[in-house]
């Protein structure tokens, strides 16, 4: 038996092959996994990670019938597009499928409570306190993920823009950033109408770099990304939660520039969502033989009913 975790994050999909015996057997990178970016694509980019950590093992696709995987997928949360992913062709034994929050929060906390935020491409937070669970954000580019890379990048597009047409001052980096279009507001419209959202995520480490060496625009977009990771980090903490971990590619960034208050609620994470979406897969394959443990005594239930029917009927 095996266990398959996968991280399917907004810009990469990472999986991990595991032995019954917790060995780490070999794991693999593939392109955004993002299911609101379509079910379709999200399958292969599970996929393709699969294979690629199966190959790293040295073993191929024989093994899938014997593999029990657990999936954290960012935007698994919205319930349609969750439905759609679980009905795709796995080949594998069992499928655990989860929100990416979901499978961050099991790595971080399992079995305790507590909670955590993902800043990568997107953001989303995840808290269990007690006999409650609660989830922030996560709803997708268009209309959540505060803080994130994305929405980052995007602020900086739109600024980029605008000081193009001297409606605001440039800086150094709202030049670098058109002269990425050759300072063409057309070409830039045009690559907006095909970007993902890890497109825009891109220009992120851009703004970080600019914000360090003091110029305005950068440390602009970078002082409202972390004013909307700290009210996300303070809606965790009043909801109860007392141990939060920071994650995703942005929270290096964001953690020595926290408020000291804020900083003071962060703990390490025990283990990565990959270990979480392993936890999910054990825990997929314990349900799946307490279920057959169940059909099985029915049947015997059942067949002990049957016989004392024939019994009876004999008797008469």
């Amino acid at each position: 038996m095996y266990f398959l975790g996968v991280d399917g994050g907004g810009t990469k999909c990472r999986a991990r092959l595991v032995a019954e015996d917790g060995r780490v057997l070999g794991e693999g990178l593939s392109q955004t996994a993002n299911v609101t970016a379509g079910v379709e694509k999200s399958f292969n980019a599970i996929m393709a990670s699969v294979e690629a950590a199966v190959a790293k093992a040295g073993l191929d696709s024989r093994i899938y019938p014997d593999c029990v995987a657990g999936c954290g997928i960012a935007g698994a949360n919205i319930q349609d597009l969750k439905a759609a992913l679980t009905a795709m062709p796995f080949p594998f034994r069992k499928v655990s499928l989860e929100s990416d929050a979901y499978a961050a929060w099991l790595g971080a906390h399992h079995p305790d409570d507590g909670a955590i935020l993902i800043a990568g491409t997107g953001s989303a937070g995840f808290a269990r306190i007690g006999e409650r669970i609660k989830t922030l954000g996560g709803w997708g580019f268009a209309v959540s993920d505060s803080g994130s890379g994305a929405h980052m990048g995007q602020r900086l597009i739109r600024t980029a823009l605008l000081c193009h047409e001297r409606i605001r001052p440039a800086s150094e980096l709202t030049e670098k950033v058109m002269a990425r279009f050759g300072s063409d507001p057309q070409a830039l419209v045009a690559w907006s109408e095909t970007a993902l959202p890890r497109d825009y995520a891109a220009f992120a480490p851009m703004v970080v770099a600019a914000a360090q060496r003091d110029d305005p625009v950068g440390q602009e977009i970078l002082a409202e990304s972390l004013k909307e990771i700290e009210e996300l980090l303070l809606a965790l903490s009043n909801l109860g939660a007392q141990r939060i971990c920071l994650l995703g590619g942005l929270s290096e960034i964001y953690v020595p520039l926290l408020s000291a208050d804020i900083r003071s609620l962060l703990v390490e994470p025990r283990t990565d969502a990959m270990g979480g979406a392993i936890i999910m897969a054990r825990g997929a394959l314990e349900d799946a033989g307490r279920s057959d443990a169940g059909k099985l005594d029915a049947g015997k239930l059942d067949a002990g009913k049957s016989d004392a029917g024939d019994s009876g009927a004999g008797g008469a």
